[in-house]
């Protein structure tokens, strides 16, 4: 079975591992010396390694063959969400939208907010884990917490789209996307978006939709609608 290992230590024709990566590769693997290593660099760089030394504090790879651009998606999805407050709910969310295909995720800051804060560090590390798991090169963008005006104000995506459960009068997402562009999706906390949030939103171009006729969770929500976009991009 392929297994990816992480590391953004490139240079020239020798990678390092870091020292998780080459725990996991000596300890828990058990590579030894002239082993063959793929290694992706989060940018979309693949790299065909030999391992060259076995130590974990200095485990270099020796390349022999790379690609750039590795598996790189000829569309764009960026999921905003407001963080559930439970975090390990806010990294399941990050997990598996890693895993279907995301290229950045943005946290908001809302008036029903049940949290203000998020820990960067476990959110980036679950990333990385789903991005080997699921065999892709590139890392997605993630980041921090900012108030929803500010978000709203500087959101550059060429489709944006706002779920909102009290209007009755949405687009299905599945119906109203096009394949082949540059989308954001802002997801809402469970006591849903206040209407003047909402306004500020359709204010700035963003339009009301639908993900179904079920009512979802917040991560639910953004994993849902990240599988939607993908499938439309896969027809």
């Amino acid at each position: 079975m392929t297994q990816f290992f992480y590391s953004a230590l490139i240079f020239d024709k020798t990678i390092i591992l870091p020292e998780e990566e080459a725990h996991h590769a000596l300890k828990v693997l058990r590579k030894k010396k002239g082993d063959i290593i793929f290694s992706v660099d989060g940018k979309g760089g693949w790299y065909k390694t030999v391992l060259e030394t076995d130590n974990i504090k200095n485990c270099k790879l020796k390349i022999i063959e790379n690609k750039k651009e590795f598996g790189k998606p000829d569309h764009y999805i960026h999921i905003a969400m407001v963080p559930p407050k439970s975090h390990d709910r806010a990294e399941f969310f990050v997990e598996k939208a890693v895993e279907i295909g995301i290229q950045e995720i943005s946290f908001v800051l809302t008036q029903y907010s049940e949290r203000n804060n998020i820990n960067l560090n476990r959110i980036n590390k679950r990333a990385v884990s789903s991005m080997k798991q699921s065999l892709k090169a590139y890392l997605p963008q993630i980041n921090d917490m900012i108030s929803i005006t500010d978000f709203i104000e500087n959101c550059s995506n060429s489709e944006k789209y706002i779920g909102y459960i009290q209007d009755e009068n949405k687009n299905f997402l599945s119906t109203i996307a096009k394949p082949g562009n540059d989308y954001c999706v802002l997801i809402g906390p469970e006591g849903d978006f206040i209407p003047e949030e909402v306004h500020l939103a359709q204010s700035s171009n963003f339009i009301s939709i639908s993900l179904g006729t079920s009512r979802l969770r917040t991560e639910t929500a953004g994993i849902c609608a990240c599988h939607i976009l993908n499938l439309i991009n896969e027809k």
